[in-house]
Order: structure tokens, then sequence, then C-alpha cells
């Protein structure tokens, strides 16, 4: 009997001793595993500590240029109303191009293209005095910097842009900065509709970053400036509808 007790309390500590093998012999995996969760979850932290950072710094940014365009708006409102006014467009597009042409600074000037002015109207542009209140008059490219010229003969020209793209604020905007022969092909060849561009079908970084940038604009001085309850009504070439929409896909 004491011969088979010995025995029976030997086989638990066998037991226990190729359990303590087992673990031993598992032990190098179970280290890496625990090594590669550790840094995985470091990964993580400092990965979302960075979107963050990245995050905040961008909606600061988006903040700071709100407050700009809140405070630049002032500048000539009547001469804006006037003529948007006058050729069907919406106040806060037009406020909102000279933003981000001129940053409301009627002698700007851009001696590489010749852009001159509140709109930044290049000497070609004078072509588009015809039908409007000047038109007869002729018109040097130092009166470009008239405010009340510049606006007049831009605003025509945003008109002539929202007839040829129904009024889509993101296509006169690219029309406006890279000319409508670019827009045209960029339908033809990068739109999923051949109607629209989103922001990630505009080619071109500047164009993109610029319609970005005029849009926004538009949003603000619509929400702020130049309120108008009949937007998207017939006779409105600038609908708003797209200003929810077009920065969907970033």
């Amino acid at each position: 009997m004491r011969r088979t007790a010995e025995h029976g309390a030997a086989a638990p500590q066998r037991r226990r001793r190729a359990a303590v093998r087992l673990s031993n012999g598992q032990w190098i995996v179970v280290c890496v595993f625990s090594v590669l969760l550790l840094l995985s979850l470091v990964l993580m932290l400092v990965s979302a500590a960075r979107l963050g950072d990245q995050q905040a710094v961008r909606d600061e940014a988006q903040a700071a240029y709100e407050r700009r365009v809140y405070r630049t708006t002032v500048k000539y409102r009547d001469l804006i109303e006037k003529y948007a006014r006058e050729y069907g467009v919406r106040p806060a597009y037009l406020a909102a191009i000279i933003l981000n042409e001129s940053s409301y600074d009627p002698r700007a000037y851009v001696g590489s293209t010749g852009a001159r002015g509140l709109m930044q109207l290049i000497p070609s542009a004078k072509t588009y005095v015809k039908g409007t209140a000047f038109d007869g008059r002729e018109i040097s490219d130092e009166d470009l910097y008239d405010p009340e010229i510049n606006v007049c003969i831009g605003a025509n020209y945003i008109r002539v842009l929202s007839d040829r793209y129904g009024g889509d604020p993101v296509l006169v905007a690219c029309a406006y900065h890279a000319g409508p022969n670019n827009v045209d092909y960029w339908l033809y060849r990068y739109s999923a509709d051949h109607k629209t561009l989103s922001y990630s079908e505009i080619p071109t970084q500047s164009t993109r970053d610029y319609a970005r940038k005029v849009v926004d604009s538009y949003a603000i001085y619509c929400a702020h400036y130049y309120p108008d309850p009949a937007a998207g009504a017939a006779g409105a070439l600038l609908l708003p509808a797209r200003i929810a929409g077009a920065g969907a896909d970033l």
C-alpha cells in the first residue's frame, strides 16, 4: 500500500513538471506575442494622438479662415450687390471670388498674367465689357484697377460662366481659375457623370484648392452677409445646393 501511495503521489508531481516544461517551451512565443501586442497598442496611441493633432490643426485653420472671411466682406458691398443683381448672380459668390483673387485689394496685380484689380481681370477679359454699363467705352488696362469697372466686367464674366455650367459653384470657380476650355476637358476626361466635378476629380492641385476656398467662402458669405431665401428658384444662376455635397468625397 505504501508503494502504491508513493507512486500515486509522484504522478501529479510528474504531471506538474511536464506542465512547467510545456509552459517554458511556450514562453518565448508568449513573450514575443506580448511585446508585439504592446507595440501595436503604443503605435495605435501614437497614431491616434497624431491624427488628433492634425485634426486640431485643420479645425483651427478652418476657424481662422472663417474669421478672415467674416472680417473682409464689408468692402465694396454696394458694388457687389449692384452688379450681382444686374447680372443675376449671387452677391455672396462675387464676394468669395474677390476675397480669393485679391483679398479686396483694388490695386492687386500679378505680373506673370497681367491680372489686375479686385477680381484679378486679365486684359483679354475686357471683351466682357460688351452689354455692360461701360459698353462702348475704350477700357484701358489701367481702368481694370477701377473697382466699379472691375466688378462690373467680372460679374458679367461670372454670369457667362454660370450660364455655361448651369450655375454650379465648383465648375464656375474652376473655370474662373483655369479657364473654361480646361474645365470642359476635365468634365470629359475625369468626371464620373460628365456634368459635375468633385474635388477629387479636379486634376490640378492649385485649381482644386482654389475651388474649395471659393465654395467655402461662398457658404460663409451666404450664412453671414448675403442670405437669400429665394436661392435655387428660377433665375438664380449659382445654386447653393452643391455647396454641401461638393466636398463629400474628401
